[in-house]
C-alpha cells in the first residue's frame, strides 16, 4: 500500500482542519491567519486527485477564473508601477484572493455536516474573541474603545461579529429558510441548543452596540434589512402577509432615518447665548473668559463659555498625577479633553467645576475620554455624538485631524483628484501611497502627515489603483457569481455579500490581511465549498 493510499482516509479531515484553523484565526490570531493559508495549500497539494486534475477543474470553472482575475489585475499593475516594495507587500497581503478560489474550486464541496461544523467553529471563535474584548471593556483597560479588539482592527472584528449573527440566524431558522430536513451541527432539536443560539445572537448584537463602530452599525443594519428582504421575496406567499411585510420593510428604514435625522440635528444644534447675561467672575473672584469663536461645541454647548484657565490648571494638578500641560494617556491634549468633559457634565471650566468631578471622572479624562455622556451611554448615540463633534470641527475650523468622518472627507477629495488624473488604468499596484501623498500636497489639505492615508473606501482604492477598468472588473467579481446562478442565492451568501458590499464603502476591506482573508474565505466557501453553492465544471 502506497503512502497516498494509507493517508487517503485522513485527507477530508486534514482539509477541514486547515479551513477551521483559518476560520478561527480570523479574530484570534493574525499569525495563524497567514500560516493556515500555507497549511491549506500543503493539504491541497498532497490530498485527493493529482495536481493536474485539480488544476483542470479550476481552469474549467469560469467563476473561479473570474475571482482570480482580481489578483491578476494587481499583477498587471506591476507593469506601470514604480514602488515595487509596496507592490510586493500588497500582493502578499492579498494572496488569499488567489489561493482560496483556486483551492476551493478544484476540490469536492464539503459535506453538509462538515460545513456546519466549520460554521460552528467560526462562530465559537468569534464568541471567544468577544469575551476577551468584553473583559477589557469591563475593566476599562483602554484609552480608546477601539482597543478592546485585541487581535485585529475593530472594524474587521465587527464584520466578523455581524456575519456570525447571520450564521446563528440561519441555523435558528434553517428549516424555514431551507427546505431540507437535515439537522445542522448546532441542532435546534434540544431546547438547550436553541436557547444557546438565541443567547449568541443577542450577545453579538450587544457587542456591536458597545464597539461604537459606524462600519459595524452599517453592516448590522444591512444584515437586518437583507434578512427581511430575503424572507419577504423567498418565503412570503399569502397576499396579506406580502402587504404587511412590504409595509414593515418600508417603515423600518423610514423610521430609522427620522430618528437618525432628529438625533443628528439635536447634536449639531448650538445653544443661544446672550453674552450680556453671563457671569463675569468665578466663585473665587477670578475673571471668566467667554468665547464662542475659537472653541468648538460639545453636545450643543460652547466649550469656551465660563472658562478660567488658571483655576482649572491649579485645581486639576491637585486632583491628578497627570500634569495639566501634558497629554492624556491616548495622546490627546489634556486641557482640551478636560474642558470638553466639564462642558458635557454641565460644569464650568473653573476650580469649582474641576472639584465637582469624582474619581471616575478624573480617570476618564486621564484616559482621553472627552464626553461624560458618551461614557455613561456608550454605543450608537456616543458614536453619533463624537461624529457630530468632529464634523463641527471640520465645518467651523477646517480641521479634519483626528476625526473619523472629517478625515474620510479629505481622503475622498484626494481620491477623486487622483482618479481624474489617471481615469482609465489608475496609478498601478505599488504607487498608491506615493500618489496620495502627492495629492494631499496639490490640494493643500489641512491633514497632518500622520493622518494622510489612502481612501478608506474599497471602490475608490480600486479605481485609484487600476482606473475604471479595474473598478468594472472588481464589481463584476463581486456581483456576477451571485447573479449568474440561482442556486447560489442562499441566505448565507446573500447576507455575506451585503455585509461585504457595505463594508467597502467606509473601509478598504481587502487592503489588510484580516479583511482580505475574511472576504476570500467566505466568498470562496459560499460559492464553491457547499453542496448547494457549487456546480460541476460542465455547468459553469
Amino acid at each position: 500500500m502506497t503512502w497516498r493510499e494509507r493517508t487517503r482516509d485522513y485527507e477530508p479531515a486534514a482539509y477541514l482542519v486547515s479551513l477551521a484553523i483559518m476560520a478561527a484565526s480570523l479574530t484570534l490570531s493574525p499569525f495563524m491567519m497567514g500560516a493556515s493559508q500555507f497549511l491549506l495549500v500543503g493539504v491541497w497539494l498532497f490530498m485527493g486527485d493529482p495536481i493536474k486534475i485539480k488544476l483542470q477543474r479550476f481552469i474549467h470553472n469560469r467563476i473561479a477564473l473570474l475571482l482570480v482575475s482580481l489578483y491578476l489585475l494587481h499583477l498587471i499593475g506591476l507593469i506601470y508601477t514604480t514602488d515595487f516594495a509596496y507592490a510586493f507587500k500588497d500582493l502578499r497581503v492579498k494572496l488569499p484572493l488567489l489561493i482560496l478560489p483556486v483551492v476551493l474550486s478544484s476540490v469536492n464541496p464539503l459535506p453538509k455536516k462538515h460545513f456546519d461544523l466549520l460554521m460552528l467553529i467560526y462562530v465559537a471563535s468569534v464568541f471567544v474573541a468577544t469575551c476577551i474584548s468584553f473583559v477589557t471593556y469591563v475593566r476599562h483597560d483602554y484609552s480608546d474603545i477601539r482597543e478592546i479588539s485585541r487581535f485585529i482592527s475593530h472594524i474587521r472584528f465587527c464584520l466578523n461579529i455581524v456575519l456570525s449573527m447571520s450564521i446563528v440566524v440561519y441555523y435558528i431558522y434553517e428549516k424555514r429558510i431551507t427546505k431540507g430536513k437535515h439537522v445542522p451541527a448546532f441542532s435546534t432539536k434540544t431546547a438547550l441548543n436553541h436557547y444557546l443560539m438565541w443567547f449568541l445572537l443577542f450577545w453579538f448584537i450587544y457587542q456591536i452596540y458597545i464597539f461604537e463602530s459606524l462600519s459595524g452599525y452599517v453592516a448590522f443594519a444591512g444584515m437586518v434589512g437583507a434578512t427581511l428582504l430575503y424572507v419577504y421575496f423567498t418565503k412570503v406567499r399569502r397576499t396579506v402577509w406580502k402587504v404587511v411585510g412590504l409595509v414593515v420593510v418600508i417603515a423600518i428604514p423610514i423610521a430609522a432615518g427620522i430618528i437618525l435625522y432628529r438625533t443628528v440635528n439635536r447634536l449639531l444644534a448650538v445653544e443661544h447665548v446672550d453674552m450680556a447675561t453671563l457671569d463675569r467672575k468665578t466663585a473665587l473672584g477670578n475673571d471668566y473668559w467667554h468665547d464662542t469663536v475659537c472653541f468648538p461645541v460639545e453636545d450643543g454647548h460652547y466649550i469656551g463659555l465660563y472658562f478660567c484657565r488658571p483655576e482649572m490648571h491649579d485645581a486639576w494638578n491637585q486632583r491628578s498625577q497627570l500634569n495639566y500641560d501634558s497629554l492624556t494617556h491616548n495622546g490627546e491634549n489634556l486641557e482640551a479633553t478636560l474642558a470638553r468633559y466639564l462642558t458635557s457634565k454641565g460644569l464650568r471650566k473653573d476650580a469649582e467645576g474641576v472639584n465637582a468631578l469624582n474619581e471616575q471622572d478624573i480617570s476618564n479624562i486621564e484616559n482621553g475620554i472627552a464626553n461624560y455622556n458618551n461614557f455613561i451611554h456608550p454605543g450608537f448615540h456616543a458614536r453619533l455624538s463624537e461624529t457630530a463633534f468632529e464634523y463641527n470641527q471640520y465645518r467651523r475650523y477646517n480641521n479634519p485631524n483626528g476625526g473619523s468622518l472629517s478625515q474620510r472627507i479629505e481622503y475622498t477629495r484626494a481620491s477623486f483628484h487622483l482618479i481624474k488624473q489617471r481615469l482609465i488604468f489608475g496609478v498601478g499596484t505599488g504607487d498608491i501611497p506615493k500618489a496620495y501623498s502627492q495629492a494631499y500636497e496639490e490640494l493643500k489639505s489641512p491633514l497632518e502627515d500622520q493622518y494622510r492615508h489612502r481612501a478608506h473606501n474599497q471602490y475608490l482604492s480600486i479605481t485609484v489603483g487600476f482606473g475604471l477598468v479595474g473598478l468594472v472588473l472588481f464589481l463584476v467579481t463581486l456581483l456576477l457569481p451571485y447573479c449568474s446562478a440561482k442556486r447560489r442565492r442562499t441566505y448565507l451568501y446573500t447576507i455575506f455579500l451585503v455585509i461585504a458590499l457595505l463594508s467597502m464603502l467606509p473601509e478598504d476591506t481587502i487592503e489588510t490581511q484580516a479583511g482580505a482573508t475574511w472576504f476570500a474565505l467566505f466568498n470562496s466557501l459560499l460559492i464553491f465549498a457547499t453542496e448547494k453553492g457549487n456546480e460541476s465544471p460542465e455547468k459553469q
